[in-house]
């Protein structure tokens, strides 16, 4: 996917996505999605660092929600981990989507639809999306070669 393939978000009412991650990967991640698609607008990440406290790593992400778009999107690393725990809580005090397993894929999905369906529909093509990425590569070379 290059260019005109992703969505460019320009749009202040198009819902954020906030990306929740041990470590600053995310931030990371974000930049490996603009490569493929072009900057992408919208998105905020948070990486939760060792000496953080819950509440110094929270207050950011209220601020970001509390004038977030409807929609808005809460995308996180690892399930049961602190990261997960606080979308958990955040899904339930503001109205959004929390998912867990983040990877490039679900990321450019997720700026690609954000806006454009309802809770179900995004839940839906972000778990395709991460799942249609998931190749045994080895397996697929092994079987073209035969």
């Amino acid at each position: 996917m290059k260019g005109d393939d992703c969505i460019t978000q320009k749009n202040k009412d198009i819902p954020y996505l906030l990306i929740l991650t041990h470590g600053k990967w995310g931030t990371e991640l974000i930049e490996a999605a603009e490569m493929v698609c072009g900057s992408l607008k919208n998105i905020f990440a948070f990486p939760l660092m060792p000496d953080q406290s819950l509440i110094e790593y929270v207050e950011p992400i209220e601020e970001i929600l509390r004038n977030a778009p409807e929609g808005s999107i809460i995308l996180v690393d690892l399930f049961g981990g602190t990261t997960s725990n606080i979308a958990a809580l955040l899904s339930s005090k503001y109205n959004i989507l929390a998912v867990t397993g983040l990877n490039i894929a679900m990321l450019i999905t997720a700026s690609e639809v954000r806006g454009k369906y309802g809770r179900e529909e995004i839940w839906e093509k972000l778990l395709n999306s991460s799942i249609n990425n998931y190749k045994n590569l080895t397996e697929l070379l092994r079987n073209n070669l035969t």
